[in-house]
């Protein structure tokens, strides 16, 4: 069993293993592809504590800001 969340419908939903399609090895990371029981999509989810390191540090590095514009 899976804990997803569907991402068109935002709920969390227990999922069987049955509804697994395919399993993608990655270099970072390997991504299942689950059918939501909520809205009957075809879901990829990646796993793994090198995605989980990526993902952490991308939301931990500061913001660049935009140049300012200037008027033509």
């Amino acid at each position: 069993m899976l804990l997803i969340t569907c991402p068109v419908t935002g709920t969390d939903e227990l999922v069987a293993d049955r509804r697994i399609r395919s399993v993608t090895n990655h270099p970072t990371h390997i991504a299942l592809h689950v059918e939501c029981p909520t809205c009957g999509a075809v879901h990829a989810y990646p796993t793994g504590r090198r995605w989980a390191a990526t993902r952490a540090a991308r939301a931990a590095a500061p913001v660049r800001q935009a140049p300012e514009l200037h008027p033509a």
